[in-house]
Order: structure tokens, then C-alpha cells, then sequence
């Protein structure tokens, strides 16, 4: 990661001179990362000894500011870095002075960040956090009066990051500004040159047209939404994500299971997230519970190789089904046409197309899609406590990213939008519990696939 040079915004330059606490709401792609760490570096140099800890949901996103910060150092002051600091080393910085700064991926509980003492408490893209990590992570300064710096995008009107920003008890500085208004005001240079402002602009603009008025107003005006908000609650996910791998029926130990497994991927798109795949044990026994005995994520990979794992996967584990997202314009329509003609897999593929309209009970189309009766009965059986699933931070991740977005006109509710910009685990989960729910009860009234 090279940095050019950089002319700071007005924005970014009252922030990096104030002192106290702060707490940013943007948009996405602002700087507000990298103002971050340049005034972590200010901090470091100008007061020796002191530290700084930057606790992020995931190691990528906490090993982010470190890289920023070392970035700039090698640059401006790089006499004043230990020679052991060094790019394949991110996770901390250590100067001369004994100043220090330390990345910490907090997860879902916090755990990670007790028993840290520190002068700064940087809490980056804390929408997302668990209420558990802010309980961990405030006792840092206990002892020290140092000062907290959280950033992020909104997430709707809760949690605590909304709470911080009503400062009701003038605890923080608010710095706050939006992607529209940072392109169209930032000053031409080295680092922003007329040509990326052109294609920024250009690339709103297709946002505006793709994303709804509630997404994008969240994702680049910096909003707190009324009508959006988190489909699943901490207390549900953590309930609900509760399995050790190791205790789980036919976990990955047995060299080979069959019967009442079900397997849901999610395929990623060429150079977006993840593709997962997820299967669920579901026993046939009357009230007997949906466990999760597997989970694989993986960046993407050629469809060659995504159709042969969810082959060597399904029949690794003697899967029943196999639930992939087959609508138009996904991935999943090319695998899909490959599994078909496998001989021992074509008959248990199904094609669960997010974008089809739901039918009632007399076959007419309702006004709602199948993602969205997929995600509600997903949540129900969570709330019903009759599956369990595997008590992974990436898991726990993934769900807390899921939205709901009501759409109103003239006061009247006219849609309902369920989405998610972490969402492909939960795809994949919801995709195999489906299924296995209906394999498992022939009580239950499957209306659309």
C-alpha cells in the first residue's frame, strides 16, 4: 500500500488537531481510515509512551489502520520506527520514544481486548459492534483518562454507535460529513486527481440508480434511518450460534456420513465476498434439533472448482440436498447446469432463487420475494430454539450484517427488503435449513422455490 501525496480535507484536518473524545459518522470512502491513523502517528510522536489500541470486529479490519499508520511513518518519520515494526508484522507499531499502537480484532465478545491498558481507544466501524464489546473494551482507559475515537457508517437507529451520536451528555465531539459532499468539495492533487473525482462521481451515480433511497442515504449520506434496521438481534445470534465444531454429530472426524444432512452455498460473484458452504444435520425425530456440523468459506475461485468442492462436499457427507442460488443473473446458474448432469448429485441440487416472487396459499403472487420468507422463517426456527449453529465469530459476523429495510409510500408500508453486506454465510444457512425443515416435517407448507 503506497500513499501519495495527500491534501487533507476540512473535515479531517479539525479532527486531527482536537483533542478529547470523538466519535465520526460518514459515509464510505471519506478517509475517515486514514485520518485515523495519521493522527494516531501525531499522537505517538508528540507524547512518548503512549499507547494505542484499535479494536475492529475482524483482523482485516483492525490490521487496516496499522497499515495506514505504518504507511505514513516510513514516509514522514521512518528514523522514528523500531526496526522490528515492519508490513508483515501489522499488528502493532513500535517508535522510539516507546510509543505504541496495537490492532485488536475484538469478535463478538470482546474477549480478545481485556486486561489492555491504553491512552487511545480507537473503535472503527462500531455500528456493527456487539453491546458485549463496548462493556470489554471501555475499561481500557480506566485507569489512564484517555480518550475513545470511534468511527463508522450508520446502521440504522439503535445500538450504540446511534446512542454515542445523540450525545446527550456532550461526551464527544461529532465530526460528520458524507461521500457525496467529500468528492464534490475535495481540492485537486496528486492523490485526487480530475480523473477519479470524474469516475467517483460516476460511480454514485450508478449506486443512486441500484440501491434503493434507504440503502444509499445509510451506505454514502451517513444517515440514521428510521426504516432500516438489524433483521437479527445479539441476543438471537448469540442464542442461536451456541455449537463447538468438535461436539457436533458427524463432525469433519467421521470419514463418511450419509442421511439427513442438507448443504446451501452461496457462490460469490467474480471479485465480490466469499462463497460458503453450509450443512445442517436434521434429524428425523419429532422435535429433535437442526444442528450445523459444517462450515467452509473460501475467496473466490473458478466455477470449476466451486461446482467439484460442492460435489466432493455433498458427497462427503452423504448430503439429501443441495440448495444453491440459481436466479437470473447469479453464478449459481452455471453451476447449476454442471451439477445437473452429475450422475450421483443431479437429483438432490435445488435451485432457490432469491428474486421470485412468493405465492399464496391459492398460487397468486404476494408483493414479497422467497429471500425474504427464506430470512424470516430462518429467524423464526432461531427463535423457536429448534436449530443450533456453530459458535464462530465469522458466523456471528455475518448475521449481525443482515438489514431490514421497510420501504413506505404515503405512509402505507408498500415493501419489505431483507439484505446484507456480509451476508453469504447466512445464504448458504438459510438455503439447507429450508430444505431441511422441509424433509423434515411434511406438516410444513413449502408455497415457492
Amino acid at each position: 500500500m503506497v500513499l501519495q501525496n495527500i491534501i487533507l480535507d476540512k473535515w479531517q484536518e479539525d479532527f486531527l488537531n482536537y483533542k478529547g473524545h470523538s466519535l465520526t459518522c460518514t459515509g464510505r470512502r471519506v478517509g475517515k481510515t486514514y485520518i485515523h491513523a495519521r493522527k494516531a502517528c501525531k499522537r505517538m510522536l508528540e507524547k512518548a509512551n503512549t499507547r494505542i489500541i484499535v479494536a475492529s470486529l475482524t483482523e482485516d479490519q483492525a490490521q487496516l489502520i496499522i497499515l495506514f499508520a505504518l504507511n505514513y511513518l516510513e514516509k514522514e518519520y521512518k528514523k522514528e520506527i523500531q526496526k522490528k515494526s515492519t508490513k508483515t508484522n501489522s499488528k502493532k507499531i513500535t517508535l522510539k520514544n516507546g510509543s505504541t499502537m496495537l490492532a485488536r480484532p475484538v469478535g463478538n465478545t470482546g474477549d480478545a481486548i481485556r486486561g489492555f491498558e491504553g491512552d487511545v481507544l480507537i473503535l472503527d466501524e462500531v455500528s456493527r459492534f456487539n453491546e458485549l464489546i463496548l462493556e470489554a473494551a471501555t475499561p481500557i482507559l480506566l485507569t489512564t483518562g484517555g480518550e475513545i475515537w470511534m468511527c463508522s457508517t450508520p446502521f440504522g437507529k439503535q445500538g450504540f454507535f446511534y446512542r454515542a451520536y445523540q450525545n446527550k451528555d456532550k461526551r464527544y465531539k461529532i465530526f460528520e460529513t458524507n461521500t457525496e459532499k467529500v468528492i464534490r468539495e475535495r481540492k485537486i492533487s496528486e492523490g485526487w486527481t480530475k480523473e477519479q473525482k470524474q469516475k467517483a462521481m460516476e460511480f454514485l451515480e450508478q449506486e443512486k440508480k441500484e440501491k434503493s433511497e434507504l440503502q444509499y442515504g445509510q451506505e454514502y449520506l451517513g444517515l440514521f434511518l428510521d426504516d432500516l434496521r438489524r433483521f437479527y438481534s445479539d441476543e438471537l445470534i448469540e442464542r442461536a450460534c451456541s455449537l463447538k465444531l468438535e461436539n457436533t454429530p458427524n463432525s469433519l472426524n467421521t470419514p463418511k456420513i450419509t442421511n439427513n444432512n442438507y448443504l446451501g452455498c452461496d457462490i460469490a460473484r467474480m471479485g465480490g465476498d466469499k462463497t460458503t458452504y453450509e450443512i445442517l444435520y436434521a434429524p428425523r425425530e419429532p422435535n429433535k434439533i437442526i444442528k450445523q456440523i459444517f462450515h467452509a468459506q473460501e475467496d473466490h475461485k473458478p466455477l470449476n472448482h466451486t461446482e467439484q468442492r460442492i460435489i466432493d462436499t455433498a458427497i462427503q457427507f452423504g448430503c439429501e440436498k443441495i440448495g444453491i442460488d440459481a436466479g437470473s443473473g447469479s453464478l449459481g446458474v452455471s453451476v447449476l447446469d454442471h451439477l445437473l448432469i452429475h450422475p450421483i448429485i443431479r437429483n438432490k441440487v435445488v435451485a432457490m432463487n432469491n428474486r421470485q416472487i412468493s405465492l399464496d396459499r391459492a398460487g397468486k403472487k404476494m408483493q414479497r420475494i422467497m429471500n425474504e420468507d427464506y430470512h424470516e422463517f430462518l429467524k423464526a426456527g432461531m427463535e423457536h430454539g429448534e436449530i443450533q449453529l456453530l459458535n464462530l465469530d465469522e458466523i456471528k459476523n455475518s448475521f449481525r450484517s443482515i438489514q431490514i429495510e421497510i420501504v413506505r409510500k404515503e405512509d402505507r408500508i408498500t415493501a419489505v427488503r431483507i439484505y446484507g453486506n456480509d451476508s453469504h454465510i447466512v445464504e448458504g444457512i438459510k438455503r439447507a435449513y429450508w430444505l431441511a425443515k422441509k424433509e423434515k416435517s411434511k406438516n410444513i407448507n413449502i408455497l415457492a422455490i
